[in-house]
């Protein structure tokens, strides 16, 4: 299953690096940012972390909230935040739940059950409103979502 442009997120409820539950309506009458990544300090996910980290800030100016979702355990987010300091939440999906919803959950030869490294926009209400996947350069991606929310805001 995924959903598509237009449609309604799929409401969640996940624990963050605080240990709180966060669901989708936490974020209501904003725009969120949720990207799935792989695994914590791992190369292009350390990277696209970063990157988000550290452009966050003009996210918040344009009424926009991001979220990172991994499989990981929240014991591994606190430490990847700690040792990045990331400066946003990351989400723990470690049953894939969410992941299924979104169709970014995948079984991989390699290394088993797996999330595919995507990035979703929700709108203020919950609707999707853009995607990226295939995304081949995590350390710059951050920067083309935000290019796109720049311009989605002027309009």
């Amino acid at each position: 299953m995924s959903i598509e442009i237009g449609d309604n997120c799929p409401s969640f409820e996940l624990i963050n690096t605080s240990g709180l539950k966060k669901k989708l309506e936490d974020y209501s009458g904003k725009l969120l940012v949720i990207y799935f990544y792989p695994k914590d300090n791992t190369p292009g996910c350390t990277r696209e972390s970063c990157k988000f980290r550290d452009i966050y800030s003009k996210f918040n100016e344009l009424n926009c909230e991001v979220i990172g979702v991994s499989a990981d355990n929240n014991d591994s987010h606190k430490k990847f935040s700690s040792n990045f300091n990331l400066n946003f939440d990351l989400l723990s999906d470690t049953h894939y739940k969410v992941s299924k919803e979104f169709g970014t959950f995948f079984i991989s030869e390699q290394f088993g059950n797996s999330i595919k490294r995507e990035t979703y926009l929700i709108d203020e209400t919950g609707i999707l409103i853009e995607t990226w996947k295939d995304i081949n350069d995590p350390e710059n991606h951050p920067l083309e979502v935000l290019k796109f929310v720049q311009n989605r805001v002027k309009t």
